[in-house]
């Protein structure tokens, strides 16, 4: 989630910075618009299944990697746009921890208690609404590659990984170099007639 209010943030800066951000729409990627609706209809699945469907199914964790998997291909099928090398990176150390602790992002005990202080945390459950696994830094693998990172945002707590700010500066990197400087009218110079 705190990918989607960077992004967002990123938008408004580059708004006001008066980027052309119609720039981004003209960008050639490789692998078709077909391509990126399945990869887009692998997250949403991933979210549904993440949101709705209580437990630690196979069949949710099966999906959340295919997903990340899916979406590093498609970045490195287009890795000529900018941001791409970055985001694809931050995806891979996301899905190395993951699969490294059975297919869910591993937060401590301490870390899930201070993003919702008013749940019961329990070690080794999946919170709702999340694709996190509580687990001891002691029970972790790859710790330091796991959501560790705490934020504290205006409206709510939150915690990222490494990868999770990969894909913040990718994402930053594309937004700010795909799109272009506006130009105002009155910058436009006419050439001028001979007399």
């Amino acid at each position: 989630m705190i990918l989607v209010y960077a992004i967002i943030l990123l938008v408004v800066v580059a708004v006001l910075l008066r980027r052309d951000l119609s720039a981004i729409g003209r960008v050639s990627f490789r692998g078709g618009w077909k391509l990126a609706a399945a990869v887009i209809a692998l997250f949403a699945l991933q979210a549904a299944i993440t949101i709705f469907v209580p437990g630690q199914t196979v069949f949710q964790m099966a999906t959340l990697i295919l997903s990340q998997v899916a979406l590093v291909f498609l970045f490195f099928l287009n890795y000529h746009i900018p941001g791409a090398k970055i985001f694809a990176l931050g995806i891979i150390l996301n899905t190395a921890v993951m699969v490294a602790n059975g297919g869910w992002m591993p937060v401590t005990p301490e870390t899930a208690h201070y993003v919702h202080p008013d749940r019961t945390v329990e070690v080794q459950s999946k919170p709702s609404n999340s694709k996190n696994i509580v687990l001891p830094r002691s029970e972790t693998n790859l710790w330091v590659l796991s959501d560790i990172i705490r934020v504290t945002l205006p409206w709510r707590r939150n915690a990222v990984s490494i990868g999770d700010l990969l894909l913040i500066v990718g994402a930053g990197q594309f937004i700010f170099l795909a799109s272009s400087k506006k130009k105002d009218s009155w910058q436009v110079t006419q050439p001028l007639e001979e007399a």
